[in-house]
């Protein structure tokens, strides 16, 4: 895995400065707009996701100003890195039976999700959440090309298709999980330790409440599976194991719900 990490390309240079201002306390909001209008592709790409009907805005966002001051900082910062990412990273996600839209679909799916968790729990845990949500997916992409580079795409695959959770499996084929290989990569684009730490310690013996956090919610909504029966009980299972409240998450669960049961309705 480490020579997958060293083949990847430097990140482009407006991600960089994103990521650099990101940092500050005090976030000049007028040069981070900026900095994101220099790039079409990237304004064009956080304006059609600020815009999708699954974070129900009541009315549109028209300027990427707009859109930092209603998302967040933590938010645009996250999916900025996310997106270029993928621009970067050309690899076909077969062996887990997805494409590239699916990834893309489950980190919107999980933000939500986390976002409606989180309020209901400790709002200043979510910048930092908020970040790694739209990052921690992204490993997928060095383990899916090293599971083609060594000819077991097929058999990983059949082993997601026994229901196996997902941690496990990659686990067994290459001895790391996509968010430890999440957090290799962006120690190798130099992004901030605590963020790196985070995404290290999504496991089921994480030792920091992030990290709790963000695998219950992996398991809950992840590539395979969107609140799932199966999924939701591993997860209400590790709340209790956690020492996590019930109720917020339930209320999470409802809500992303009927947002996707509103969104299928109108199509």
């Amino acid at each position: 895995m480490e020579n997958q990490i060293k083949s990847l390309p430097p990140l482009p240079a407006s991600i960089v400065r994103i990521q650099q201002l990101c940092r500050d306390k005090e976030v000049n909001i007028t040069e981070l707009t900026h900095v994101i209008e220099s790039d079409p592709m990237l304004s064009a790409n956080i304006l059609k996701a600020a815009n999708s009907p699954l974070y129900g805005m009541s009315k549109g966002i028209g300027s990427i100003r707009q859109a930092v001051m209603l998302f967040g900082v933590a938010m645009i910062r996250g999916f900025a890195a996310a997106n270029a990412i993928k621009k970067a990273i050309k690899v076909e996600l077969y062996p887990y039976g997805i494409t590239i839209d699916t990834l893309t679909e489950t980190s919107a799916r999980q933000m939500v999700f986390l976002t409606e968790w989180i309020k209901r729990m400790d709002q200043k845990l979510l910048p930092l959440l908020t970040s790694g949500v739209f990052l921690m997916e992204l490993g997928k992409l060095i383990t899916s090309r090293k599971l083609i580079l060594i000819g077991d795409g097929e058999k990983f695959l059949a082993e997601l298709l026994s229901e196996k959770p997902i941690i496990e499996v990659e686990k067994s084929f290459l001895g790391v999980n996509s968010y430890e290989t999440a957090a290799m990569m962006f120690e190798y684009w130099n992004f901030e330790p605590v963020l790196i730490e985070m995404l290290y310690s999504v496991n089921v013996s994480s030792k920091t409440l992030e990290g709790k956090i963000l695998y219950i919610l992996q398991e809950a909504i992840n590539v395979r599976e969107c609140l799932s029966e199966k999924g939701v009980a591993r997860a209400l299972g590790l709340l209790e194991e956690f020492g996590f409240e019930r109720t917020p998450f339930e209320e999470a669960i409802l809500r992303l719900k009927l947002t996707m049961k509103n969104l299928k309705d109108e199509k």
